[in-house]
């Protein structure tokens, strides 16, 4: 079922929110860029940086994210839709692990991309390492 419109302030911008329709067990997926990769030393290839787990500058500073049941819901393949220059890779969560760590996960649709959504929070130190540390890789980047 297609998501409820997000609530507006008076000047037009999506309010920081936490959207009824987008369940626990939904898909939340961030796009990886080559700026997110770094050297791992472990394995002596790349690995996800935590600077790709933060808030934007934009007007409520969340987390842009595509939301993969509004993605499938309209036909199209998630793994497919996240993946255009210069996305390389993503990596993906349940909205619910990131209201485990009081986020919250938001509907933002944008004229470029129905499917997008926002995660708003306090993206300290310790939350970025835990984003790094349970992000799944749902699409492998290709550095």
């Amino acid at each position: 079922m297609p998501l409820d419109k997000p609530p507006h302030d008076a000047a037009g911008n999506v309010e920081v929110h936490d959207h009824a329709g987008i369940l626990a067990d939904h898909g939340v997926i961030r796009r990886i860029s080559a700026d997110h990769l770094v050297d791992d030393e472990k394995t002596g290839g790349k690995r996800v940086s935590t600077m790709a787990f933060g808030a934007s500058s934009g007007v409520n500073g969340g987390m842009s994210v595509d939301l993969e049941e509004s993605i499938a819901e309209a036909g199209l393949d998630p793994r497919t839709f996240v993946i255009s220059p210069p996305f390389l890779g993503a990596v993906k969560f349940t909205a619910g692990a990131l209201r485990s760590q009081e986020f919250k996960v938001g509907y933002d649709p944008i004229p470029t991309n129905p499917h997008h959504g926002e995660v708003w929070g306090n993206f300290t130190g310790g939350k970025k390492k835990w984003l790094q540390r349970n992000a799944e890789i749902f699409v492998v980047p290709k550095a």
